[in-house]
């Protein structure tokens, strides 16, 4: 019923802006007019994935704030609308109704309920391009992004290869039971895990509130000596939390999300030793993307602090995306011929961000292999790399 509303919307209603819809000499492609390439944005602005996304639209900002005052692209400023998803599949389809309404070349996403409007947005030929953390990323071709952690068939072993290197030998996960990609992602991570020998005895949940004596009696009597995250930051930094106050046994203490200093500047030594994840080249290795990344931050998105987080050098990435297909799809493009542009580049690496190149066509729908890891210091105040960087597995069975 949504789906069909949104269906409607798109077809029928007024455009919400004076002028936005206007084409181009020629060029009568939604969202193009003779001086802008119009864009929506959708990602959670309320709701329990806010703190996780927020980011996003500051890297954006900063990306495309570059490219505007370099001209733009084919002598186009690229602006966006936005709209909160709300952290619900619900939401996230009747936003991504009104930015199509309105209407929008492509779509910049950064939630973990983007299912709820990926077919929707495929039927109707939208680009989008952005954080993959479900399965359709993995299955529209219209949808773009520089990495998938998550897809509807199998794993990769390089969480395993890591952990049994490490040491460990016994697991336990922690998961909220109120999110889906939660416990997507655990099916993903106990897969890596079981590939490698170790098995996953105990599941644990994090969702707030946390009930800091039972969790770690929890982790504790399950005998694990690895502990795996499949959570926000801040949830696991919880979980270790309880963990150390019930004195269990971990050697290898491992997250995919979190890479954050505001989790470092909340948890302090709480969480130091604690091994972290990112699926780009990590800050610490100081590259001149990252140089670049940051200076354009501290102009176009300042009241960000810090910086260097995660979802805002997704925004980044996911914006020079945008903008390398705007740029191959010529001076009168179309969505149909921005997704075929992108799609032939290979090599891409966004200016050395991305620890391998990626090849949009034969690397779509693949689950990235090659990660980089981290670890917390020892004084709970910095981040260190952990070699070598990065580390690639192979694809398990899930």
């Amino acid at each position: 019923m949504a789906y069909a509303a949104a269906a409607a919307l798109a077809g029928c209603a007024a455009p919400s802006q004076a002028g936005a819809g206007r084409p181009a000499g020629g060029c009568p492609t939604p969202g193009i007019t003779e001086d802008e390439v119009r864009l929506g944005m959708l990602l959670p602005d309320s709701g329990n994935a806010e703190s996780l996304f927020s980011p996003f639209r500051a890297g954006v900002d900063a990306r495309l704030g570059v490219a505007n005052a370099a001209g733009g692209v084919h002598g186009r400023q690229v602006r966006y609308d936005w709209e909160d998803d709300g952290s619900e599949p619900e939401r996230n389809l009747v936003g991504a109704g009104a930015l199509v309404n309105r209407p929008v070349f492509a779509i910049l996403e950064s939630t973990s309920v983007a299912s709820g409007s990926a077919a929707f947005l495929h039927s109707q030929g939208i680009p989008v391009l952005g954080t993959s953390l479900e399965d359709p990323w993995t299955r529209y071709d219209n949808m773009f992004s520089y990495s998938n952690l998550l897809g509807h068939t199998g794993a990769v072993s390089t969480y395993g290869d890591f952990v049994v290197e490490h040491g460990g030998q016994r697991a336990v996960m922690v998961v909220t039971q109120f999110s889906r990609t939660s416990q997507d992602f655990a099916e993903v991570l106990t897969a890596s895990l079981r590939a490698r020998g170790i098995p996953v005895v105990a599941t644990v949940d994090a969702t707030a509130p946390v009930n800091f004596g039972a969790l770690g009696r929890q982790i504790k009597e399950s005998g694990a000596d690895v502990m795996v995250g499949a959570v926000t930051g801040g949830a696991f930094g919880q979980a270790v939390l309880a963990a150390l106050g019930a004195q269990a046994n971990l050697k290898v203490i491992l997250s995919p999300t979190g890479y954050d200093q505001r989790l470092l500047d909340t948890f302090k030594q709480i969480i130091a030793g604690v091994y972290l994840v990112v699926d780009f080249t990590p800050f610490e290795a100081d590259r001149p993307a990252h140089k670049g990344f940051l200076t354009a931050m501290a102009r176009y998105a300042p009241e960000t602090r810090p910086a260097n987080q995660q979802a805002a050098l997704s925004g980044w990435i996911s914006a020079d995306m945008l903008l390398r297909g705007l740029q191959a799809a010529g001076t009168c493009p179309t969505r149909e011929g921005f997704i075929k542009a992108l799609r032939a580049v290979r090599g891409y690496t966004a200016d050395g961000l991305l620890p391998q190149p990626i090849d949009f066509r034969a690397d779509f729908g693949k689950l990235t292999r090659c990660l980089s890891f981290v670890q917390v210091a020892p004084d709970g105040k910095r981040f260190d790399l952990v070699d070598p960087l990065p580390r690639c597995g192979e694809e398990v069975p899930r």
